[in-house]
């Protein structure tokens, strides 16, 4: 039955690229020209520096390479998992079968490993057996990597498996998605410290404790089995073995102990995930006396208000945040470990100040235009409600446009509150800083929006879809060349004249040597007229952002008003297709 079922799901899968979209397979040689280069890079690494490459250096080596294994597939694997388990439209037809639950989950066990399994196989195996190769291995050492490597994966992918069967028990059906972003997004943060962990208990750098064959880890961790393992390999010796047995019976463990879950973790789950949660909530009776007439917003605040709570129903929809998290919490920990104090960093303000700044307008970058595109792809099971709705294409698009910018901003201006403390900026500068952003961030939400109204993408199991692959590259494309061209008048503002005489002697002809004279130039009418000169530059600054964003937001109103097509992705496990649903108006 199991050998049926593999079957049934290649003819699928075959079936699901054959019917998929041209657009689709650029991303798909996108992926593969990303994985070549690495592939090509690791490899030609080895071959040079495999001389270099001792055998204490290798057990170093394979031990943190088995660790990001395990952390990746458990990383980019929990949520995958849990959609194979949970969310596949084929589990309706298939309970429903005279099919063994067990045999329906090796099927899906299986399954898994064509993904992020299948890559680290041969982004790992590939480079062994070339550093085989040059070191002239026995031919014990090419079997014993690939047991060793299918091992290690299977006890990653057992991990993530045991994460859904167990959890799926102890959480709401109703928050089961959210619960499941928030554990990749946990995930993430316990690789990344099993990483840094070495690190923060000893001053000396990881690099060179490879390079010195010092053991990274106890002899009772497995992935100094599977080190052991492979070095002993080389020579052909017999100690292979015993860390190879080691190794491959905790893979073997593991998935028993996943299969022992299956009929109370599977079945079950997918039963509680699909008749929803069974407690109702009782309503409390309102008296008369707490009856009043609801209070009536102007359309575009109201607009701007459901989008809020359609946002805040859904966790995932605060995932685009993530990045956010990880710079800072990944800075913080980079900046402690590398020695930086504190106090190193609060006297400098004029070299500190600018570069927060570049870096929040690049974080906001990235977002504003983001968060504004999506609040038109979120509208993919509502339309109907905006089409018997009196309102125009404008007031629809100011509504979207006024809080997919506020979001971002009031998030990144608390960050960047905390920052001004810590650091000690002056008062000036910051709110300076802060009225700069909250007027050129403007114009990147507005061409988000506009983007939005183009290229919109609805998928209720993936709420960070709401972009075509196309569009989403040019948004991020115009994003930055509006801030590139938004921010001239303002580094202008803040350039001092003292660099004038340097300015000078600098000798640069070409398209650079016409840049720098009339750098030079603004800079000299700022030295003899600076009232002036600021005064200009703020106002070419407005003109520019709130012109784009006026621009844009009415593009936005009149496309809304014509009709917007939304694809919306329908997941099935036979196909793959897409539907385009209906216009606005």
């Amino acid at each position: 039955m199991i050998q049926l079922l593999l079957r049934n799901q290649w003819k699928m899968a075959i079936n699901t690229l054959r019917t998929q979209r041209k657009v689709n397979y650029l991303s798909y040689l996108i992926v593969a020209v990303v994985l070549g280069a690495l592939l090509y890079f690791l490899s030609r690494s080895v071959w040079k520096m495999g001389s270099m490459i001792t055998e204490p250096v290798l057990a170093g080596l394979v031990s943190y390479g088995s660790l990001a294994a395990i952390g990746f597939i458990i990383l980019l694997g929990v949520p995958q998992v849990f959609k194979s388990l949970y969310a596949a439209t084929d589990l309706n037809l298939l309970f429903t079968m005279p099919i063994k639950t067990r045999h329906i989950f090796w099927v899906k066990y299986i399954q898994s490993f064509i993904g992020i399994p299948l890559l680290l196989f041969i982004l790992f195996l590939i480079p062994l057996y070339l550093y085989g190769i040059l070191m002239s291995a026995h031919f014990l050492y090419y079997a014993v990597a690939l047991l060793a490597l299918l091992s290690v994966l299977i006890i990653g992918l057992s991990i993530a498996y045991l994460f859904n069967l167990a959890l799926i028990q102890l959480i709401p059906a109703n928050r089961a998605n959210e619960f499941m972003t928030m554990m990749s997004f946990l995930s993430g943060i316990l690789v990344y410290l099993m990483f840094m962990l070495p690190t923060y208990l000893d001053d000396q750098p990881l690099s060179d404790k490879l390079l010195q064959g010092l053991p990274l880890f106890p002899e009772w961790v497995p992935v100094t089995w599977v080190s052991d393992a492979l070095v002993t390999s080389i020579s052909g010796s017999a100690g292979f073995i015993v860390p190879l047995a080691m190794t491959v019976a905790l893979a073997i463990i593991f998935m028993l102990i996943t299969f022992m879950l299956v009929e109370k973790g599977f079945r079950t789950g997918w039963i509680k995930l699909s008749e929803g949660t069974s407690t109702k909530k009782k309503k409390k009776k309102i008296s008369a006396s707490k009856l009043k007439a609801p209070t009536l917003h102007h359309p575009i605040i109201a607009v701007g208000k459901k989008e809020f709570y359609a946002i805040k129903r859904d966790m995932r929809e605060w995932l685009i945040f993530m990045p956010i998290i990880f710079f800072i919490v990944f800075g913080v920990i980079g900046a402690l470990s590398g020695g930086a104090k504190l106090s190193d960093l609060q006297g400098p303000n004029q070299i500190t100040w600018p570069i927060a700044q570049g870096i929040l307008l690049f974080v906001y970058a990235m977002f504003n235009g983001q968060i504004a595109s999506s609040s038109i792809a979120r509208e993919g099971k509502s339309i109907w409600i905006l089409r018997i709705l009196p309102l125009s294409g404008r007031d629809i698009a100011l509504g979207k446009l006024w809080i997919s910018w506020l979001i971002p901003f009031i998030i990144l201006t608390i960050i960047e509150i905390i920052v001004a403390i810590f650091l000690k900026w002056s008062l000036l500068p910051f709110i300076g800083g802060v009225a700069m952003k909250m007027v050129i961030t403007l114009g990147i939400s507005g061409i988000g929006l506009w983007l939005g109204t183009i290229g919109a993408k609805h998928n209720p199991n993936n709420p960070q879809q709401r972009l075509k692959f196309s569009t989403s590259l040019i948004l991020l494309l115009a994003s930055y060349i509006y801030l590139i061209i938004a921010l001239i008048p303002y580094i202008l503002l803040i350039l001092p004249t003292d660099i004038l005489d340097p300015l000078q002697d600098a000798s640069v002809t070409g398209f650079w040597g016409g840049v720098l004279n009339i750098v030079m130039a603004l800079l000299s009418w700022k030295a003899a007229h600076p009232i002036i000169v600021w005064i200009v530059g703020v106002v070419i600054m407005l003109v520019f952002s709130l012109g784009v964003t006026y621009l844009f937001t009415i593009l936005s109103g009149r496309k809304i008003d014509k009709g917007v097509e939304i694809e919306i992705v329908r997941n099935t496990s036979s196909a793959s297709f897409s539907k385009k649903s209906g216009k606005f108006f």
